[in-house]
């Protein structure tokens, strides 16, 4: 089951702190769920994640980096409101519910990373398909 990451946003799970490591952590976690996760980034990733990280990411899943001067947010709500795919971010998304009346609380799945690098989401990430 397809399911979408806010990059940018997970990049700061751990303890509020940029962690080039996080995107990476969330990304198997939601594998090990039986999922298939997107990662979006804005463009402004390049200043926390380097080229390392970038290709080793690259090599598990096809990152989209938006270009300069597009929101990966509105990219993230756009293939979500068109496939209803849930969307893992702690990002609300308030300015743009306006835009995409279709953005449900539902939708959204919050998590953390906890000391020892274990990866918890909330309650509302549906169970994956056997």
């Amino acid at each position: 089951m397809k399911i979408l990451v806010d990059g940018s946003n997970v990049l700061f799970w751990r303890a509020g702190q940029p962690d080039p490591e996080a995107p990476m952590q969330v990304f198997r976690a939601l594998v090990a769920r039986r999922y298939t996760p997107v990662i979006y980034f804005d463009h402004s990733i390049h200043r926390y994640l380097g080229q390392g990280e970038l290709e080793r990411l690259a090599g598990q899943t096809s990152p989209i980096i938006v270009p300069r001067g597009t929101s990966a947010d509105g990219a993230l709500l756009e293939a979500c409101d068109q496939g209803r795919f849930q969307i893992v971010s702690g990002d609300r998304y308030q300015a743009w519910r306006g835009q995409f009346p279709n953005l449900r609380g539902r939708w959204l799945v919050t998590g953390r990373i906890e000391k020892g690098g274990r990866v918890s989401f909330s309650k509302k990430l549906r169970p994956a398909p056997l």
